[in-house]
């Protein structure tokens, strides 16, 4: 299944859309927008699928995501009331302040930025993040020029914090071409819906009517990895969000997140994450103590 264009309102009497979203649970399908968006979590966590990638988002959170890269928010299932999701989205076009507007010698950072959205970036510095929770809960009731200007001074601090990390793959980002991926996305959203079970290459192959060696050429030409390592990232990330919920033993995890046995699941994690399972989940026990 092709992502779905999600085509929201054009706002009225604005440049740019922002609201609050409040529910039990967030499941946006897997789509893409022209507008770049900017998304704080006030209240919630789940699974974020962006591009080829998987990440936990939390509490706390904010995401850009840059025109056209397919996306979707999970939230996690949970009968407690408390894990009730808020949140605060900004949509903007990149033309919605001018084109002109791009060409100033001021914004040379801002359109780095922007640049860096076509892979979707995490704002991690916690100071960039306090600031940026203040102005976005403020934007939905700020009318007039000092709605423009408030997300500009978004846009700017972004711009100038240490701690952006980028979510997708480099060869998602050149991949996407909505008259010649039709088969990528196909294999993405496979994937994404099947990786806790066996997935071979063959019925991967079949699904988009080709062998198993053209498959993977096809496969290695268009995202620069192999489809195992692109299926052991999936499940490594997956694997990180059970780690982090701290429910299952490691060797739970192993098979939860589709692999076959302990040993490669270690293995393939030490590989992607440069850690072991244990020491991931020790290192973000001691950064989140205090």
């Amino acid at each position: 299944m092709k992502p779905i264009l999600m085509r929201h309102c054009e706002p009225r009497n604005e440049s740019f859309k922002v609201w609050r979203n409040g529910d039990p649970y967030i499941h946006n399908p897997w789509h893409y927008h022209p507008e770049y968006e900017i998304t704080y979590i006030h209240r919630g966590r789940g699974t974020l699928f962006i591009g080829d990638r998987m990440e936990n988002y939390d509490q706390n959170d904010i995401i850009l995501i840059g025109p056209n890269l397919p996306h979707e928010l999970r939230s996690d299932i949970r009968k407690n009331p408390d894990l009730y999701s808020e949140s605060i989205s900004a949509h903007f076009q990149h033309h919605f302040i001018g084109e002109s507007f791009y060409n100033l010698p001021e914004v040379t950072k801002l359109n780095e930025l922007l640049d860096k959205t076509k892979r979707g970036v995490r704002v991690t510095d916690s100071f960039t993040q306090s600031y940026i929770k203040e102005k976005l809960i403020m934007l939905p009731e700020t009318t007039g020029l000092k709605r423009i200007v408030k997300l500009l001074q978004i846009l700017e601090r972004i711009s100038e914090s240490p701690g952006l990390i980028p979510l997708s793959s480099t060869s998602f980002m050149q991949s996407i071409d909505a008259d010649q991926d039709h088969r990528i996305n196909l294999v993405y959203e496979y994937v994404m819906q099947n990786f806790k079970e066996s997935i071979s290459i063959a019925e991967v192959a079949e699904l988009i009517n080709m062998t198993n060696t053209s498959f993977c050429r096809f496969f290695k030409e268009r995202t620069n990895k192999s489809f195992v390592n692109y299926l052991n990232e999936i499940r490594v990330g997956y694997a990180c969000k059970l780690l982090l919920e701290g429910e299952l033993s490691i060797s739970q995890i192993a098979y939860h997140s589709g692999f076959g046995n302990v040993s490669y699941f270690n293995k393939q994690f030490k590989k992607i994450k440069g850690t072991t399972p244990t020491e991931y989940l020790e290192d973000f026990l001691e950064k989140n103590s205090a």
